[in-house]
């Protein structure tokens, strides 16, 4: 028979594997690990999308889940107990802090937010510390930790630090820095056609994976081999399509600071950017997330800006190829330290749409503004 050699991996799909001998499924718990035991626990196509996403983060092991959510929640819940506390920065992804707030605390487990551009963590650090949820740029408001600081600090307390790496997916290497957990929402640039939700967790440590893996066993926690084969195909054009957003992201941001009707760019790879400085100290690239608050405060006028778009659809999540405008109420989601200024951002994405159609699109709505 003729060899049929597929230049990618070929979709897996199982729920049941079957055994060679009775011996070998008694024993299949032993597979558990690396090998293949049931299709929810694992199929060859999800283990190779594991071993690209542990080399993009610069880890060892990976673990896929249903979403990007799932990646930061679920070490939360497989590593705290009773008793415990964990630290979180006040930028933190909204569901994530609601998880603190609401599942954690029933279970005992307490939380306090501190600065989003905080450079040290002491003075919230306490003997019930036992995680350090990062999230470097932050939701939104785009503020960066001072990372290595940090974790430096939180291991020498004997906490963990879990980084939620959403927007540097790609643009960094958070174990140099001293992270013990990444989460990736790959459902952004990773697949980068906003038709998959997708998490994954990686680490470096043996122990710490093993115990990661096992909790997420017994949360029945799985993904399709159809979704994985998906983000691989992405990832084969995740630096190409990097580089673009993060060309037209720039522009963007650029031609926005010069506009009379915004108050603040929101844009860390911008010069002007209060976290630039951080940022070259720990992304060696940008994409096309942007944020911005308008001198505009009535949310009657900013609704009317947004719905004058075209080219930028409503929608929440970005790393595809089409562009996106997102809108909140950033004052709703501080702890530690109150909002100053506006407290509606409004979050673009810029997609690969033609640039001039994109910037033409914004004139365009500013012009509502203006005529006001």
């Amino acid at each position: 028979m003729p060899e049929f050699n597929a230049l990618n991996m070929p979709v897996h799909r199982a729920s049941t594997l079957t055994y060679s001998s009775a011996r070998d499924f008694l024993n299949r718990f032993e597979r558990m690990m690396d090998g293949f035991s049931y299709g929810l626990y694992g199929t060859p196509t999800g283990r190779a999308l594991e071993k690209q996403i542990a080399e993009i983060e610069g880890g060892e092991h990976c673990m896929l889940l249903p979403s990007g959510l799932a990646a930061v929640t679920h070490p939360l819940l497989a590593l705290l107990k009773h008793g415990d506390h964990v630290l979180l920065a006040d930028c933190v992804y909204g569901p994530t802090r609601d998880l603190c707030t609401s599942l954690l605390a029933q279970y005992g487990i307490t939380h306090t937010f501190f600065p989003s551009d905080a450079s040290t963590i002491e003075p919230w650090l306490n003997d019930e510390t036992q995680m350090v949820v990062l999230e470097s740029p932050g939701s939104y408001t785009m503020e960066i930790q001072d990372i290595a600081a940090i974790a430096h600090q939180a291991h020498k307390n004997g906490a963990l630090v879990l980084m939620d790496n959403a927007w540097g997916f790609g643009q960094i290497d958070c174990f140099q820095h001293g992270v013990d957990i990444v989460a990736s929402a790959l459902s952004k640039y990773a697949s980068g056609h906003s038709d998959i939700c997708m998490g994954a967790c990686t680490v470096k440590d043996r122990q710490l994976f093993e115990k990661l893996k096992m909790s997420f066993i017994g949360l029945g926690t799985g993904v399709a081999a159809d979704d994985a084969y998906l983000v691989m195909r992405g990832l084969q054009t995740l630096n190409v399509r990097l580089a673009e957003h993060e060309k037209r992201g720039y522009a963007v941001a650029k031609w926005l600071d010069s506009q009379p009707s915004v108050s603040r760019v929101f844009f860390p790879a911008l010069e002007s950017d209060p976290q630039h400085e951080r940022f070259k100290r720990y992304f060696s690239g940008a994409n096309g997330v942007i944020s911005f608050t308008l001198h505009e405060t009535d949310i009657a006028r900013i609704e009317r800006f947004i719905d004058h778009l075209k080219h930028f659809r409503i929608g929440a999540s970005w790393g595809g190829t089409h562009s996106l405008i997102a809108l909140t109420n950033i004052s709703n989601s501080r702890t530690s330290t109150a909002w100053k200024g506006s407290p509606w951002i409004l979050r673009l994405h810029v997609g690969l749409e033609p640039i001039e159609d994109l910037m033409g699109d914004l004139d365009n709505a500013f012009s509502t503004l203006s005529s006001v």
